[in-house]
């Protein structure tokens, strides 16, 4: 059996609140990845190893802990056609604990 994912965040809110939490599975992985590629961003296409429902993480992280995390559509071409994907951007200051 697998050891299930678990990691402690530091969520500085910009009314300068702070709350400390605690994340498993693939919602600590979804969060661990917005804050890692902040500037770039990150497409369900560009963490397809493991996130097949992106768009899931990211509404928990935005409902339950009011993360702000920006969507943007970007154009790509597809099978049937053009079509888009969300890149989402993480805009809340959010700090990863090591260890």
């Amino acid at each position: 059996m697998t050891k299930r994912l678990k990691q402690k965040f530091k969520i500085i809110y910009s009314d300068g609140n702070l709350r400390t939490i605690t994340l498993t599975g693939q919602t600590a992985r979804t969060l661990s990845a917005l804050i890692n590629n902040k500037s770039s961003g990150v497409t369900a296409q560009g963490l397809s190893s493991w996130a097949l429902r992106l768009s899931e993480y990211i509404r928990i992280l935005r409902h339950d802990y009011h993360l702000s995390i920006t969507m943007t559509r970007e154009q790509h071409d597809g099978v049937a056609g053009k079509g888009w994907h969300g890149l989402y951007i993480l805009q809340t200051h959010v700090v990863q604990f090591v260890g």
